[in-house]
């Protein structure tokens, strides 16, 4: 099981139609599909009722709760470790030549060493 089939699922669920998840997720309609299948067959279970729409069944009901608690941490993690202190971007400062000569190098390293903290 892989957190993009986590992540299709629950659009699927969210949405109640391959088509419109398709849609939703900038994919074509056969590859989510294909995605469903390859989880239900994975786990060796239906997920969906499929009658007109796409309904949950108890398993995917169950599967959709792990599912929401997985797909948060995984975006959790992928944010703390991406998060950096290391300024990045680019940084303008207009200032006269008294406030740059004696005070501007002082603000800027307190304000770099409070934002690493």
């Amino acid at each position: 099981m892989e957190s993009n089939e986590l992540r299709i699922f629950r659009v699927v669920a969210q949405t109640g139609s391959i088509t419109k998840a398709a849609q939703v997720l900038g994919y074509v309609q056969s590859n989510v599909t294909a995605r469903i299948q390859q989880l239900e067959s994975e786990l060796n279970t239906q997920l969906f009722y499929r009658q007109r729409g796409m309904f949950l069944t108890p398993t995917g009901e169950k599967l959709l709760a792990y599912a929401e608690k997985i797909i948060y941490l995984l975006d959790e993690a992928d944010k703390a470790l991406n998060d950096s202190c290391d300024p990045s971007g680019s940084l303008s400062i207009g200032a006269n030549n008294i406030i740059s000569g004696f005070r501007l190098s002082e603000l800027l390293a307190q304000y770099h060493k409070r934002a690493c903290i």
